[in-house]
């Protein structure tokens, strides 16, 4: 495995278990629900390390298509196991998807009660939870369907895993993307399976574009209203929450840098049959390194964890 992709995951599961204790243990009352989803994204993105670091994924487009393979040569698991890892860790990043536009969701509801007691009534809320998990799965289910690997792929990818990875491509196990395989005239021809699995992925990525960058703007010209006409909030609520919103901003940028960016590039150059002047192994790096900074914000930028860290 890449030392760079260990480096990040073992930051990661540090940090995460970190804010959690932080969380669980010096979270002021007024937190309420949101203490828990919170714990709930710090401990998926440990899971989400750990998987990581079994899967030792590595991403790569080539021409029509693109791959996240898994050289599975000296693993107890065989070709078609490292197949259901690699759609598993698929379906990680298509839960982290859904855990951006919850988080947004959840803290525009928290400073708009007419939102939250309209949409997010007494344990509704828990609904939020539910989103990630059916994201995650509907990801994981489409690669598994319509990206599997064939004798096709195979001699398809041969060369340029190869050359690239020094990786046979039968010590290989990987998902395909291969929106437009060539037919027996010897041209391509796009395969509208693999453009509706896509076309499903664009759905999840960007309703959680929308909900980040939607509800984000809502939360902040609420917290601005109500922190300008409201005599009535305490200066700790006040601060509290342009802290809870000051790092929601930072964890707008994290993901946008490192994940919304670089799985835009993977999805579109391959589409139209672009070829690429670099190698998309970086993809699999940001993806790896994200986990590792996005607890930052909360440690930093929220008072009380930052002087509990301080102390220690």
């Amino acid at each position: 495995m890449n030392i760079f992709q260990i480096i990040c995951a073992v930051t990661s599961i540090c940090l995460n278990l970190v804010l959690t204790y932080l969380i669980l243990s010096k979270s002021p009352k007024k937190l309420g629900v949101y203490k828990y989803l919170m714990c709930y994204i710090s401990l998926f993105e440990v899971y989400y390390s750990i998987w990581d670091m079994m899967t030792e994924p590595i991403v790569h487009s080539y021409k029509a298509a693109f791959v996240v393979l898994r050289d599975y040569n000296g693993s107890i698991f065989n070709r078609d196991v490292s197949f259901v890892l690699v759609c598993i860790y698929c379906g990680l990043f298509g839960f982290s998807m859904a855990i951006f536009g919850v988080h947004f969701i959840y803290r525009y509801g928290a400073v708009n009660k007419a939102f939250s007691e309209r949409f997010l009534p007494g344990k509704w809320v828990y609904m939020l939870f539910a989103i990630p998990l059916w994201y995650g799965a509907w990801w994981a289910i489409l690669c598994y369907i319509y990206f599997y690997f064939t004798d096709v792929t195979d001699a398809y990818m041969k060369d340029t895993i190869e050359y690239h990875y020094g990786i046979p491509i039968k010590d290989s196990s990987y998902i395909i993307v291969y929106f437009q395989p060539t037919g027996a005239d010897g041209k391509p021809h796009p395969d509208p399976k693999i453009f509706f699995a896509i076309g499903c992925m664009w759905y999840m990525i960007i309703s959680s574009m929308f909900s980040v960058f939607y509800f984000g703007m809502r939360c902040y010209w609420q917290i601005r209203k109500t922190i300008s006409q409201s005599a009535t909030v305490s200066t700790t609520t006040k601060n509290l929450q342009s802290q809870l919103f000051n790092a929601l901003v930072v964890q707008t940028f994290i993901p946008l840098v490192l994940m919304y960016i670089p799985i835009g590039i993977l999805f579109f150059f391959p589409m139209v049959m672009w070829e690429l002047p670099f190698i998309t192994e970086f993809v699999g790096y940001t993806i790896a390194l994200y986990p590792a900074i996005d607890p930052l914000p909360n440690m930093i930028i929220i008072k009380v964890y930052r002087n509990a860290i301080v102390e220690k």
